[in-house]
């Protein structure tokens, strides 16, 4: 019995020096400090990105073009061009039966990435039509408009009297205009007269560039009774817009376009807008490795966020409805959701962390006329912030 107590206590006493060696090894001053190690620095990276839909906001099959380079869009419409230098850009964007349109986006320098966002909506070709060899030529040529809101659409009865005295076998091309923009665009203008709310627009061309009008053609606008009493026509002459002749009968505002250009039909109605801003919903939004056993690779974040101009309100009667065509216009037709990916590309070491967020731009819109309004919201630029740290929450920012 003694042999056995005298055995128990020599297995306690190696346990014990066992334990206590290994201590002293565990403390080494050889192993790792991981308190405070240096966290990486993560890039920037800047993006363009959109979608092109036709006037009516579904999404187009188009190319959009940027500096030189092109891509197509996804059958959403949707494009994007990532790993962009900051700086401005000339986009543009064309599909086929339909206008193209050109816009300039800038990415600012700063420290956070900018994803810019550009939705743009592209309107048909304009309408051909052949001038009768006899009499008079007649034809209508009706306005796009938001899906779901077809009390918005302006009719335009055209009419070429015979006194015209257009070549022979010459025709007419008549184009609804949407945006001011456009107006100048359709005429090469390099200039522009104060800003103003257009309802509708038509240019008028000839196929032959150089016809003129012995008589004028007549466009009549069949509109709201209570809306034509506020209109004014413009056209536009020599780069700048000048009072145009009209008459208003009842619900018809007839226009005398005396020569090939742009005309308009001006409408009273305010816009008000303010900005706010909404966080990203990111797929995963921290990397933790503060604690780890190894070093830890992070490639991207993935996040939702939107295009478009979602409209809060319905056309109730034909004034909200063309109120609402107004908003589109200014503010793009339809919203979509899109997935963005933000490249990091780093390689957290144990002792350090990585948190990303965001936030996207949302302007509320209204427009205003005749004692009614509507409203939209309208998606706009993103920005992406990332933040590395370590065990002290000391580190890296986000390097230019």
């Amino acid at each position: 019995m003694e042999n056995l107590r005298n055995l128990s206590r020599w297995g306690m006493f190696a346990f014990l020096s066992v334990a206590l060696c290994t201590s002293f090894v565990g403390c080494s001053d050889d192993d790792p400090d991981y308190s405070n190690v240096t966290p990486p620095t993560v890039s920037v990276s800047h993006s363009i990105s959109g979608r092109v839909t036709g006037m009516d906001g579904n999404g187009l099959s188009a190319t959009v073009s940027m500096n030189g380079e092109s891509t197509q869009t996804g059958a959403d419409g949707t494009f994007t061009f990532d790993d962009v230098d900051a700086g401005s850009y000339t986009l543009t964007a064309s599909a086929p039966g339909k206008q193209s349109k050109e816009t300039t986006v800038t990415v600012a320098e700063s420290g956070s990435g900018a994803n810019v966002v550009w939705n743009v909506s592209l309107p048909n070709e304009g309408t051909t039509i052949e001038v009768a060899a006899n009499g008079d030529t007649e034809a209508n040529v009706t306005s796009e408009t938001i899906e779901g809101n077809d009390e918005g659409a302006v009719t335009v009865a055209v009419t070429v009297p015979e006194t015209a005295e257009l070549p022979a076998g010459s025709s007419i091309v008549v184009t609804p205009l949407y945006t001011l923009d456009e107006a100048e665009a359709n005429t090469r203008a390099t200039s522009r007269a104060a800003e103003s709310v257009m309802l509708i627009g038509t240019s008028v061309a000839c196929t032959d560039a150089n016809a003129t009008l012995s008589s004028p053609i007549e466009l009549a606008y069949d509109v709201d009774a209570e809306v034509a009493q506020s209109i004014t026509a413009q056209k536009y002459v020599n780069g700048q817009w000048v009072d145009a002749e009209y008459t208003v009968e009842g619900g018809q505002v007839i226009v005398f376009a005396d020569q090939f250009t742009s005309y308009t039909l001006l409408f009273g109605a305010d816009v008000t807008s303010s900005s706010t801003s909404t966080p990203l919903a990111f797929e995963q939004d921290l990397w933790d490795n503060l604690y780890g056993s190894g070093d830890m690779t992070v490639g991207s974040a993935s996040f939702t966020y939107h295009i478009g101009t979602e409209i809060t309100s319905s056309g109730t009667s034909r004034i909200t409805a063309y109120l609402i065509e107004i908003l589109a216009r200014i503010a793009g037709a339809g919203v979509t959701t899109a997935t963005g990916t933000y490249p990091i590309n780093v390689t957290l070491p144990v002792g350090t962390a990585l948190h990303v967020a965001g936030t996207q731009q949302v302007t509320t819109l209204t427009v205003s006329a005749l004692n009614r309004s509507v409203s939209g919201r309208q998606y706009g630029d993103v920005a992406v912030v990332t933040t590395s740290y370590n065990r002290n929450h000391n580190g890296g920012t986000s390097d230019n």
